[in-house]
């Protein structure tokens, strides 16, 4: 198979439509889907002329994270989804996207806010934080987890009524169950 047009008078035999990239964006960030992330990132090589591989969806990443003037020093992005051990962010890099993303200048990328599982509520934070916590129903976090690394990054409405964007990264964490309510309590604080 080729790409190719069809025939001048050819009628369609079936047509197939996604879900809206934005709400692409949210599932992927609410569930921590994986495989969408992955397809989210080929899709921006192939939107930006790249070629739809990790190779590609890594150098096309990257140029429209530059465009945006975030803090891209020793940034990898090996994959998608962030499930690679070569992959490399900083707290600063994801503080600084999520406040670009809550940038009124920026409308395209508030699906980055929308898509934040809620505290005790959505997503991956469901099961995370209890009817005592300040941060129940403020913070808005993605989960990341690797044996060993694990993750929080969103934003919380502070006390003030300011939002607040946070990253909080561990490595050499003994287990996901030890280091996660550590992360909890962290942006917990921030609420209150």
């Amino acid at each position: 198979p080729a790409p190719g047009r069809p025939a001048a008078g050819s009628r369609p035999l079936a047509k197939v439509l996604s879900a809206p990239l934005s709400a692409l964006v949210e599932q992927a960030l609410t569930n921590s889907d994986n495989d969408i992330a992955e397809a989210l990132a080929r899709q921006t090589a192939l939107a930006t002329g790249e070629e739809a591989s990790f190779r590609g969806a890594e150098r096309a990443v990257t140029k429209q994270l530059a465009k945006l003037k975030l803090p891209l020093t020793g940034a990898r992005f090996a994959d998608g989804s962030g499930l690679n051990r070569a992959d490399k962010l900083s707290a600063g890099l994801l503080t600084a996207l999520l406040a670009r993303a809550a940038d009124p200048a920026h409308p395209e990328l508030r699906p980055v806010l929308t898509g934040l599982p809620v505290a005790g509520f959505s997503g991956t934070l469901h099961g995370r934080y209890g009817d005592t916590s300040p941060g129940t129903g403020l913070v808005r976090a993605k989960t990341g987890t690797l044996t060993g690394v694990n993750a929080l990054a969103g934003t919380v409405v502070a006390p003030d009524g300011r939002l607040l964007a946070f990253a909080f990264l561990a490595g050499n964490t003994p287990s996901a169950t030890a280091a996660e309510p550590a992360l909890d309590r962290l942006a917990a604080a921030l609420a209150s």
